[in-house]
């Protein structure tokens, strides 16, 4: 399936990503953190324009790679930060993470958000072909998306980010 996400032209197989969805963890199989709890519950009151957008890409959200928070933000919705894969190719845009400098020793790269694609008011995902973790036997060829979203601590526990 041929699609257009703003500066973003992907190849993608929804099909074949959901397949390997249906054997993946959930989030909290791999991290019982509370971030991951709440990420993982919070999927449950997501937007719908989010929700059908991962689910039109075969992603089961509940079951991406990695997330995590990275700060509390003002409204008291906490940043995160994640990836997940999907299988596919991408013929047009480029990652939102921007190297801003090369030491001998590290890389330092930077959110862009320009290169991002806006799902909602609060969420924004970009692509990268270069992955990293993917799951053992995950479908070729293989996409990382990455995510960027306000999400609100939704736990029956005091949120220890803020």
């Amino acid at each position: 399936m041929y699609i257009r996400l703003g500066k973003f032209q992907l190849q993608t197989d929804p099909e074949k990503t959901r397949k390997f969805y249906k054997k993946m963890k959930y989030v909290t199989d791999g991290c019982g953190c509370a971030g991951c709890r709440n990420f993982e519950k919070a999927v449950d009151y997501m937007p719908d324009e989010v929700f059908c957008f991962f689910h039109s890409l075969g992603i089961d959200m509940k079951k991406i790679t990695e997330i995590y928070v990275n700060r509390a933000n003002p409204d008291g919705t906490l940043l995160y930060g994640g990836f997940c894969h999907l299988c596919g190719t991408m013929s047009e845009g480029k990652s939102a993470w921007v190297e801003t400098q090369e030491t001998s020793d590290s890389k330092t790269f930077v959110w862009q958000k320009a290169n991002t694609y806006e799902i909602s008011d609060d969420f924004r995902v970009s692509f990268q072909e270069e992955c990293a973790l993917v799951e053992k036997g995950f479908p070729r060829p293989v996409l990382q998306m990455e995510i960027e979203a306000a999400i609100p601590w939704v736990l029956e526990e005091e949120n220890p980010y803020l």
